[in-house]
């Protein structure tokens, strides 16, 4: 399933993205250019723009009202209106910069990582377009917590 998210929600396109989703998302985009995008390339569109919803709904574009109160939320109404599992898997995420799906990558291919981190880790992950290095470092257990709080709330709603 891809995406396409309005400008209010850039966060929630980077967490889209390393669930392992296509999200477009470009925070200059007028509404006219999203619906265009979403039609050609059979996106869904994510908004919370009363107005961008009622014009997608009325040319039959996928379209899913995000709540404005947090990430969780939000993403509890996408994955549940749209029959999604929460399945986070390094080897599927996409890169949350630029959108590009992620390979694994050797050390000698990730220049630029310290020292440290290449002493203590073993799996990393490249862009290629942007390349940009991901591994599971502290941030990991904040996104796993994150994955377990939302698969709790999807089951108990």
């Amino acid at each position: 399933m891809k995406f396409i998210v309005d400008c209010m929600h850039g966060k929630l396109a980077r967490k889209m993205r390393i669930y392992g989703y296509d999200t477009a998302y470009d925070a200059s985009l007028e509404d006219d250019t999203i619906l265009e995008i979403a039609r050609r390339e059979r996106r869904t569109i994510i908004t919370s723009d009363q107005n961008l919803i009622e014009r997608a709904l009325s040319q039959n574009i996928n379209v899913v009202r995000a709540p404005l109160d947090s990430d969780l939320s939000r993403m509890m109404k996408i994955f549940k209106t749209c029959g999604l599992k929460p399945k986070l898997k390094p080897e599927s995420s996409r890169c949350p910069i630029c959108n590009s799906t992620l390979k694994k990558a050797k050390k000698t291919e990730v220049a630029g990582v310290p020292e440290r981190i290449l002493k203590k880790r073993r799996s990393f992950y490249k862009c290629p377009r942007c390349g940009k290095v991901y591994w599971k470092g502290s941030h990991w257990k904040r996104i796993m917590d994150f994955e377990e709080t939302l698969k709790r709330r999807l089951e108990a709603s």
